[in-house]
């Protein structure tokens, strides 16, 4: 095994971002509630536009 000295480590590009199961989870914590709000209004536009309101 080679030891690499302190300036070739500087040099080492490498990481970036990785998907942990914790950031998968905080994207769909935030993706599904906008999903449903879609289909909250698609759903009122749909029923609103052919007349299929309840009355209250």
């Amino acid at each position: 095994m080679l030891e690499i000295k302190n300036e070739e480590m500087k040099k080492i590009i490498g990481g970036g971002i990785n998907f942990t199961g914790a950031i998968i989870s905080a994207l769909k914590g935030f993706i599904s509630p906008i999903f449903e709000i879609g289909q909250a209004v698609g759903g009122a536009i749909r029923r609103v536009s052919s007349g299929n309101l309840c009355n209250f």
